[in-house]
């Protein structure tokens, strides 16, 4: 048989080409075992090749489905019986061959089209994808094909999807620390609830909690859009400068970020400087695997500072009364309650 191209590389087009090829040559009447050997070969060198033929497949079987166009010639194609069978015979193959485009044509026509329904989705299909989800106590570091490096926190929940001109991650539950590989024309997006994170390369930590993003900068510069969906306004985050966004108003407002108080949970470890009461909550309760409530609305602003154990939350929470005027109470369903401590005559 004729040899056939083998679409080297990853041009689309030599690619659809040479499946075209095999399509066309497949149609002939002396096919032999040994060419469909050679076509299983050619499909089993890569999944590429393997795509590309199912491509121009279903091309072929969606051009064989269109009606027939009518020839001018159909008009003088009427058959009379004076006509011998072996004449009517040729007549109908003559008129079957004029609707066969030639070997080559076909395959160039076929690939072309196949490029055509496939070459926007081979423009806008995710060249990678990866789903991620961690366990209690699970922590999990991922290396992504661009240099980027995400650490994910327990119980959290990832997908990531990087495409030709953009790398979309969507932060479903939990918390992530990101080191983005600098790419100024593929720009680095976070989705957290109705947030989002922009950034081109930088450092930061985002925690999709319960009805609140905290976004937190370790270095570099972010964009902060409270709610996407709504188009508002980005907000611009530089080293050290936090945002909590409420998940269900999206308002928002800036917290404080030091250094060390940023993606400290990799080491076992969290550090809070003067963190207001509610973030400690909602930050500890995460480790804890139960919701830690506030019981006076006025609690939630007071300052705390000190470290906590990742694998100890409870031991935290329990001395939380030498660091503040408050009382801590163990809950039926193994959560905590903080109120206020109260006050002695």
């Amino acid at each position: 048989m004729t040899d056939l191209p083998s679409a080297a590389g990853f041009d689309p087009f030599a690619l659809h080409e040479a499946a075209a090829a095999w399509l066309v040559r497949r149609q002939d009447a002396d096919w032999q075992p040994k060419d469909e050997a050679a076509l299983q070969h050619w499909l089993a060198e890569s999944e590429a090749h393997q795509q590309a033929f199912a491509d121009v497949a279903r091309t072929w079987h969606d051009l064989g489905q269109l009606p027939r166009p009518v020839l001018a010639s159909d008009a003088h194609a009427v058959i009379t019986p004076a006509v011998p069978a072996i004449q009517r015979r040729g007549r109908a193959a003559r008129h079957t061959r004029s609707w066969r485009l030639p070997r080559v044509a076909a395959a160039a026509a076929v690939a072309m089209l196949a490029l055509g329904y496939v070459g926007y989705g081979w423009y806008t299909a995710p060249s990678y994808v990866q789903d991620v989800a961690t366990g209690a106590g699970e922590i999990r570091d991922l290396q992504l094909p661009d240099g980027s490096r995400i650490s994910l926190n327990a119980r959290s929940t990832l997908a990531v999807h990087f495409y030709r001109s953009r790398r979309e991650v969507v932060l479903s539950q939990g918390e992530a620390f990101f080191e983005v590989a600098p790419a100024a024309d593929r720009p680095f997006t976070v989705d957290a609830q109705r947030s989002r994170v922009t950034v081109v390369g930088t450092a930061f930590n985002v925690r999709n909690g319960p009805g609140e993003v905290v976004v937190k900068v370790l270095h570099g510069h972010v964009r902060v859009q409270p709610d996407r969906a709504e188009g508002t306004a980005p907000v611009n985050l530089h080293a050290e400068q936090g945002l909590a966004v409420t998940t269900l108003t999206a308002a928002y407002r800036p917290i404080a970020a030091s250094a060390d108080s940023i993606g400290g949970w990799r080491n076992g470890r969290l550090v809070f400087r003067r963190t207001p009461l509610d973030e400690v909550a909602q930050e500890v309760g995460q480790y804890l695997g139960h919701p830690v409530t506030l019981g006076q609305p006025g609690l939630k602003f007071l300052p705390v500072s000190g470290y906590a154990a990742t694998d100890a939350p409870a031991t935290f929470l329990e001395a939380l009364p030498d660091l503040l005027p408050v009382q801590v109470t163990r809950t039926a369903q193994g959560g905590y309650r903080i109120d206020e401590r109260p006050v002695t005559r």
